[in-house]
């Protein structure tokens, strides 16, 4: 198993101790780059997600990190933040973009993300929101919408596929990896009620 992802379960949660604490490490004003002799091959990322299901939360899922992508390049990973119906996580620079309410939220499963990273920060995801959820289809449809602290969303037809920067920072095995199962780079969220979130509220599905 890679370095840094030690399943461990403790007390009645699922996100592995280490898992929890790397969410939490800032990435502040470090670049934007991958570490290429922590990328994982083929037979590596096979090894890491074995055995991956039961790790995986449907009832107790929690959010586990907030990182907002300043517009001016740098990750902030407040433990507390604010979603918005017009401006989506409010200090990300999904606003000053093109703003496609079909994009406008990210949100990555933890443990999936910590495997990929292999102990790389999680703000070069450039994701938003990470959860223990599960975020599979089969869990979490389109339309499906969530209650994360007081807002709701609702989980975009857009799909969340990886780019170039991923291939970069996390290397070309990864990227084949990721295009080829879905939902490994979570989903996008549209919000449907602006409401204050903080990283150990509960996320649950509605309905």
């Amino acid at each position: 198993m890679p370095n840094g992802v030690v399943l461990r379960w403790y007390g009645e949660h699922s996100v592995a101790e280490t898992t929890r604490a790397w969410a939490q490490t800032l990435h502040g004003r470090a670049p934007l780059v991958g570490e290429p002799a922590r990328h994982l091959s083929r037979e590596e990322l096979e090894r890491a997600f074995a055995g991956f299901d039961p790790v995986l939360e449907s009832e107790r899922a929690s959010l586990q990190a907030i990182v907002i992508r300043r517009p001016d390049g740098f990750r902030e990973q407040p433990t507390a933040a604010e979603l918005s119906r017009t401006g989506g996580l409010v200090g990300d620079r999904w606003a000053t973009g093109k703003a496609d309410p079909g994009d406008q939220v990210s949100m990555m499963n933890v443990d999936v993300a910590a495997r990929l990273a292999n102990g790389q920060s999680i703000g070069l995801f450039g994701d938003n929101l990470f959860t223990d959820l599960d975020l599979r289809e089969t869990a979490l449809p389109e339309g499906a919408e969530l209650r994360i602290g007081e807002a709701v969303v609702r989980v975009s037809a857009t799909p969340h596929v990886p780019c170039d920067r991923f291939r970069a920072r996390f290397g070309h095995p990864a990227f084949v990896f990721a295009a080829a199962t879905p939902r490994i780079r979570g989903v996008y969220l549209t919000v449907v009620v602006g409401g204050a979130i903080a990283v150990g509220d509960a996320v649950h599905r509605l309905g």
